[in-house]
């Protein structure tokens, strides 16, 4: 669960992008990581390689974020992109 979660922070970074933000009027950073969470899970999904953790010794998978479909969630959630 940690190795996902730190894929995700880094997929996340990507998919930003350096120098442009979402902005929503009136909305709040809370807001933000509340959409950011909900389109992230609605624009994974599995793929790759199947490979058990060394540290855990546990099975695990990657997962792929489609950007363009989180985009279009952000959208659908009332944020837009600005900047670079």
């Amino acid at each position: 669960m940690k190795l996902r979660r730190f894929a995700l922070c880094c997929g996340l970074v990507l998919l930003t992008g350096c120098g442009s933000a979402w902005t929503k009027p009136g909305a709040s950073r809370q807001d933000f990581y509340a959409d950011q969470s909900i389109c992230v899970d609605e624009s994974q999904r599995p793929g790759g390689s199947v490979f058990i953790n060394p540290l855990t010794g546990t099975p695990g998978q990657e997962w792929h974020t489609d950007s363009h479909r989180f985009a279009a969630c952000m959208v659908d959630h009332g944020w837009s992109k600005s900047g670079g």
